[in-house]
């Protein structure tokens, strides 16, 4: 079996071949032997030594018999019907046979008198009744036959004593198979195997190209792909069992190079971080180490020089502690070790209570908040952590305030629109808008649409990767819309509940 199971797929189509030749061969063989077996039965042939006679010889007579009926069965004229029986006839009568052919129990046809016919006959084996009769024995040969039309009732009967088993026509069943396979029927026997052995080689040459080329192109595609050509594509359409296989293979392939991308970027990620804290720790430090330098070399030798450092060296700190703090949130969002404490409630009165805290808090010279809510009075309930979503909203006002225009003074504007399965809250702003280039990149960590990182002291780049994860882990939707210029829409769809 393991010797089999390493055969190649055109071995394996060649010995099918031969083995169902060789089966074909068998069942021809099977068939022949089976109608030999069946001949008495189908023609009525004698059992009775049987043997003895060439089986060929016992058709013989019987189709004569089937003419003969056939002939008297006709509806052509009595002189008509006799001529043609003489021709019938002629070959059996030569070998001794005599014949009587009764019509309604009166002499119709005949080579002989009744009498004689029925007396040897009888010296073969008794012959009375009206039975029809084969018998082939050792003492000569009987037929009777009894034929009804529709206005008349034939008796055939024939007797051959002379035709024994001293006959020359004798002959073993080897010998009739021999006759069998170099006579006519013999050559069709032979035609049709040839015809037989030649379609299934053709056949097996047809089904072995169809089936190895194909994988042979599925064995090359998958060498070149191993072989590390990711945008290699194998190219097979079909929807049979290799093509199914081809489309997994492709499918395969696209989603290992997908996923080689996302490591080499997550790798482009994780350096970029690396170098986001490393720079965003950097400026407060050293803001810090010259501050504190210049106390201590007594730089600052008034106590308003000395205030203004102190205070300096505390918005630094600051600054560092937030940077840290959102590197720490980051962080369990995105192990999901941070468990929301969510609660249902109306999102409607709830973006109205944090726009109220919100305005007491930022300089009504510098940014206008507004609201726009639904045009009617309609409660839409979400499950919502509020302080956690207080900080997606901060994170966003934050970066609309750090990326404003100074020409102008910022208006943030707050939507909210309800829907039957769902709630999405829009905040824009009128600020210096995103590019197309950026806006893709804009919820990812340590980015910045200013990537001169001129303003780092504005931001560390990491306030809206935190908003996207907040978001996504109450099963919600982030993305955005900006017009260079014009400003930027962010966008929050959360599920909406009864």
């Amino acid at each position: 079996m393991n010797k089999f199971k390493n055969l190649k797929i055109t071995t394996r189509i060649s010995i099918a071949t031969l083995a169902s030749i060789a089966t074909s061969v068998i069942m021809i063989i099977a068939v022949i032997l089976i109608f030999r077996s069946l001949l008495p039965d189908i023609y009525g042939i004698s059992r009775v030594d049987s043997n003895k006679y060439s089986t060929i010889n016992q058709l013989q007579w019987a189709q004569t018999i089937n003419s003969i009926n056939r002939e008297l069965a006709d509806n052509d004229t009595d002189d008509k019907i006799k001529s043609d029986l003489d021709g019938i006839t002629k070959s059996i009568s030569e070998l001794g046979s005599e014949i009587y052919i009764a019509k309604d129990g009166k002499k119709y046809f005949a080579n002989t008198e009744k009498a004689d016919v029925d007396a040897h006959a009888n010296a073969i084996m008794d012959t009375d009744g009206k039975r029809n009769m084969y018998y082939f024995g050792k003492d000569g040969l009987i037929i009777k036959s009894h034929l009804k039309t529709e206005n008349n009732h034939f008796t055939i009967k024939i007797v051959n004593t002379n035709f024994s088993v001293d006959d020359a026509s004798q002959r073993s069943s080897l010998e009739d198979f021999k006759a069998i396979f170099t006579g006519r029927s013999g050559f069709m026997v032979l035609m049709a195997l040839l015809i037989i052995i030649v379609s299934n080689l053709i056949m097996s040459v047809i089904t072995s190209k169809t089936i190895t080329a194909p994988i042979k192109k599925l064995s090359d595609g998958a060498n070149e792909i191993a072989g590390g050509n990711l945008n290699h594509h194998i190219e097979y359409d079909s929807t049979n069992e290799i093509g199914t296989t081809v489309k997994s293979i492709n499918d395969m392939t696209d989603k290992l190079k997908a996923s080689i991308e996302v490591q080499t970027e997550m790798a482009r990620s994780r350096k970029e971080m690396t170098a986001g804290i490393a720079h965003d720790l950097r400026t407060p430090l050293t803001s810090i180490k010259g501050y504190v330098e210049g106390l201590r070399d007594g730089i600052a030798n008034t106590p308003e020089k000395q205030e203004k450092y102190l205070q300096t060296i505390y918005s630094s700190a600051l600054d560092m502690e937030k940077l840290l703090d959102e590197l720490l949130t980051l962080s369990r969002l995105e192990s999901g070790s941070t468990q929301l404490e969510t609660i249902k409630i109306d999102i409607n009165d709830y973006i109205l209570e944090y726009l109220t805290e919100k305005q007491r808090n930022v300089d009504a010279s510098r940014i206008t908040l507004t609201y726009a809510g639904p045009n009617i009075k309609q409660k839409a309930y979400v499950m919502l952590d509020p302080n956690r979503f207080s900080r997606v909203l901060n994170n966003i006002i934050s970066n609309s305030l750090k990326y404003s225009s100074s020409a102008r003074k910022l208006i943030v504007s707050i939507s909210l629109e309800i829907y039957d399965k769902s709630i999405i809250i829009a905040v824009s702003d009128n600020g210096i808008g995103i590019t197309d280039e950026n806006l893709k990149h804009i919820f990812e960590t340590f980015y910045r649409a200013d990537q001169a990182r001129t303003r780092v002291r504005d931001g560390s780049g990491l306030g809206l990767a935190v908003c996207k994860e907040i978001v996504e882990l109450h099963n919600g939707h982030i993305w955005a819309t900006s017009k260079e210029g014009s400003g930027t829409t962010i966008m929050i769809s959360l599920n909406r509940e009864a």
